[in-house]
């Protein structure tokens, strides 16, 4: 009885002297989670409880002064944090979860823009005082107007990253978005400037004229992006007009299938191999391996050196395995590929001698 006891003990300190590892790092982005709700959770309590507590048996709403305009506080912030975090978590699961990510983002993202453009008409559309003559400004005091040019960085360098995650077409379309954006700020500046060297001869310090809604802008850089996922996609072209090289079909009556190729592990979201070989006009196999979690999908398509698509074979869920077939390939150089995780780190270059 007391032995027996002994070894249960002895099993459950075990769990913490020699843990599993593996199971830890798994559970890795549920700690994170943990600590980010319970400090979440303590600035939402600190900013509940934050000023005079001696105030009478209420709270006292602040009042701002008059023609002074305060915006009153948003969850704007929390909403784009909540929906980048969702969107992070689709980018490590991949699959559906991106497409869920995304749409969370952008959300958030446009409730924060429309309160935004709430506090600009709000400011815009106030009753205008009579003008007020003043000898000149104070010295070194100015004041610039309202800029959407923040706004479209901040979007044109979010297109970038993307661009930096997948490369490709998406990669340029962020580039081509980020310079305009800097070059009508840079323009914008350069009106500032213009206005303050005017000043010194006037007395009078103006301001650019207020600037109107970018949407030419947006919309142009809009169809700019969609095509770009759709040509990094592979859904333009399409796909039915590129010759398929290989359909994983059986070898036709009376030939003999070509030899086995070489293997690929995937493992923490990574190809165990980044280069492969294979004889040229003969058909082969690749043995693949998923050791992710079940819920993290991989595959190997195979793509042109340019990037076009050949070959797009079924995902399979993480623990477990499956075997690729090819077709015969000409000499050259041509891509290994996971679809849902398109990083290099998930990338092979296969070399057909």
């Amino acid at each position: 009885m007391i032995e027996e006891l002994w070894h249960q003990l002895i099993d459950f300190t075990a769990q913490f002297v020699i843990p599993d590892w593996g199971e830890l790092i798994n559970l890795m982005p549920v700690f994170l989670a943990v600590l980010a709700g319970l400090w979440l959770a303590r600035t939402v309590l600190r900013l509940a409880t934050a000023g005079p507590t001696r105030r009478g048996k209420s709270r006292m709403t602040p009042v701002a002064p008059e023609g002074l305009h305060m915006p009153g506080p948003t969850y704007a912030p929390v909403f784009a944090a909540l929906g980048l975090g969702v969107l992070l978590f689709g980018i490590v699961l991949g699959g559906e979860w991106i497409v869920v990510g995304v749409i969370a983002l952008a959300l958030s993202l446009l409730y924060w823009g429309r309160e935004g453009l709430r506090e600009y008409d709000h400011l815009v559309h106030v009753e205008r005082l009579p003008a007020v003559i003043h000898p000149g400004p104070p010295p070194g005091v100015h004041l610039p107007g309202p800029t959407f040019r923040p706004v479209l960085g901040a979007l044109a360098m979010g297109v970038l990253f993307f661009g930096l995650v997948f490369g490709g077409w998406l990669l340029l379309a962020g580039v081509l978005f980020l310079a305009a954006a800097l070059l009508g700020w840079l323009a914008d500046a350069r009106g500032e400037y213009a206005k303050t060297v005017e000043a010194d001869s006037t007395g009078h310090l103006e301001n650019i004229p207020a600037p109107r809604y970018p949407t030419r802008l947006l919309g142009a850089f809009s169809v700019i992006v969609v095509f770009a996922v759709l040509l990094q996609a592979g859904i333009i072209p399409p796909r039915e007009t590129v010759p398929a090289v290989g359909e994983g079909s059986p070898a036709p009556s009376g030939e003999a299938p070509g030899p086995a190729g070489p293997s690929i592990v995937a493992r923490d979201i990574k190809y165990s191999t980044h280069a492969l070989e294979v004889a040229a006009g003969a058909a082969f196999e690749v043995a693949f391996t998923n050791e992710d979690p079940a819920a993290v999908e991989h595959d190997v398509d195979l793509r042109s050196d340019s990037g076009t698509v050949l070959l797009d074979h079924p995902t399979i869920k993480g623990g477990e395995s499956t075997t690729y077939a090819f077709d015969a390939l000409e000499a050259g150089s041509y891509v290994l590929i996971c679809s849902v995780h398109p990083f290099a780190d998930m990338t092979a270059t296969l070399t057909v001698k």
